[in-house]
């Protein structure tokens, strides 16, 4: 109980400062193996693009509307339900990309984009699990991507959102 009451008794700013060095990803990354770290703080300090700009663009951005609301199903890839290295196959599919199926495959075949340098259709990867990349969504700009939840279907989030940030390992493009 003492330690708590001594926490507590900080003055604000130090307890503000000691919260955003416990939570900050770039602090603590969630997985280190295979030099693949977190780097949440960064990516999402970094996002800036804003949405489609060309027709190609638009076209991505019809289809990912398209998905909306479809239910996550592991390892699905129709819109009876979709994973979410489905959903960004399917969406890279529909505008004549074709990439490959998993989230580690999918960022092992991008070409890597660094933070600040996001695009509209970049797609985002994740550590979800703590054994690597496990998880991806598309970029749409302003901070937000959109991917296949696995409790909410397809959604969009902020990447600034503290699950994501602290769980961000890098980005890839295919465009």
């Amino acid at each position: 109980m003492r330690s708590c009451t001594r926490l507590f008794a900080m003055p604000a700013a130090s307890l503000a400062v000691l919260i955003l060095l416990v939570a900050g990803c770039s602090t603590l990354p969630v997985y280190k193996g295979d030099g693949i770290r977190c780097a949440g703080a960064k990516w999402s300090a970094g996002a800036s693009g804003g949405g489609p700009s060309t027709s190609s663009e638009n076209a991505m951005m019809n289809e990912i509307d398209s998905w909306m609301g479809t239910p996550y199903v592991y390892g699905g890839e129709s819109r009876s339900g979709v994973d979410c290295s489905g959903f960004t196959q399917a969406v890279y599919q529909s505008v004549g990309v074709e990439i490959p199926r998993t989230a580690s495959q999918q960022a092992a075949a991008s070409r890597e984009v660094n933070p600040g340098n996001l695009d509209f259709g970049d797609i985002l990867f994740f550590n979800t699990d703590g054994s690597g990349i496990s998880h991806c969504g598309i970029y749409v700009g302003n901070g937000f991507f959109v991917h296949a939840s696995s409790s909410r279907g397809v959604v969009r989030e902020s990447m600034a959102k503290e699950y994501y940030a602290t769980r961000i390992v890098s980005a890839g493009r295919f465009m």
